[in-house]
């Protein structure tokens, strides 16, 4: 049975335009204009009207090559309805591993817009902790698993939300060029380090975890005080590493297990980028070279 939702199925209201949106895209994958207008018969006016309000309350977002997807809200609201029991079963066992065997807060993120957004959350044991909030936001040039996120999106994108960050503490690195380098020190090192540099005496340790098309979908870190998360970055890096390789698996990607890294490869353009999301639909997981 077709349960797709047409405009002229829902009528004019406006809700029924939204839905109808909401519901090709979130079916298709990423689309462009022309595609959604024929699909809903709207008249262009109207679409871009509408889409403008999706946009707004976080129900679509633009994508490159004029596309849109589905927004992230979407998928907050979805895991909801779920009770998030899927993404607990994948990202909760890794989590308390890492709280196990380090005792700082482990964390679970997402890109969304220039910012990483919190999923998931593990208490550390020590009585003073970092603090994180499931469903907050932190600057992805300023943290540890935003870093991990920021490294593999467009240099463009990149260089832009160096040249629009704001200085939260001394250390934190500010400008495109100094953005630009923190990232291409993560894509080299596999890992990232917060250094104090969004709130001041705070420090954290992430990887990425990639998907299917080899770039990255998520990034699981570790956070806590300075002094103890200092003289533990060695073993705290390997740490996360370990666990972004076994999640990267739940997602279709297999890194290579002796060294527990990700792809060491340079920012992607946008064309290679597309040529990456190509490669996603096929049904092949791809493997990382050595």
């Amino acid at each position: 049975m077709d349960t797709s939702l047409t405009w002229q199925d829902n009528g004019a209201t406006s809700i029924g335009k939204a839905l109808s949106i909401v519901d090709f895209v979130g079916s298709k994958g990423p689309c462009r204009l022309t595609e959604i207008s024929e699909h809903t018969g709207m008249p262009r006016s109207t679409l871009l009207r509408v889409i403008a309000t999706l946009i707004d309350f976080g129900f679509l977002r633009r994508a490159e090559r004029w596309e849109y997807r589905i927004g992230l809200k979407l998928w907050r609201i979805g895991c909801t309805a779920l009770d998030y029991e899927n993404l607990h079963e994948m990202v909760l066992p890794a989590l308390r591993k890492l709280v196990t065997e380090t005792s700082e807060t482990a964390l679970y993120s997402v890109y969304d817009g220039g910012r990483a957004v919190y999923l998931e959350k593990v208490e550390g044991l020590h009585p003073i902790r970092a603090y994180a909030m499931v469903g907050g936001h932190s600057p992805t040039y300023a943290t540890a698993s935003g870093k991990c996120l920021l490294a593999w999106r467009p240099e463009d994108e990149i260089a832009r939300i160096g040249a629009e960050a704001e200085r939260f503490t001394a250390a934190t690195r500010v400008g495109s060029k100094a953005v630009l380098l923190s990232a291409a020190e993560v894509r080299r090192d596999g890992f990232a380090v917060n250094r104090g540099e969004w709130r001041e005496g705070v420090w954290g340790v992430a990887a990425p975890v990639f998907g299917r098309d080899l770039l990255p979908v998520a990034a699981i870190s570790l956070t806590g005080p300075k002094d103890r998360v200092e003289p533990q970055i060695s073993r705290f890096s390997r740490a996360v590493r370990v666990a972004a390789r076994e999640l990267s698996m739940h997602h279709g990607c297999v890194l290579p297990e002796e060294s527990a890294e990700p792809l060491r490869e340079s920012t992607p353009t946008k064309s290679r980028r597309a040529e990456h999301h190509r490669s996603s639909s096929s049904h092949r997981s791809p493997r990382t070279k050595k």
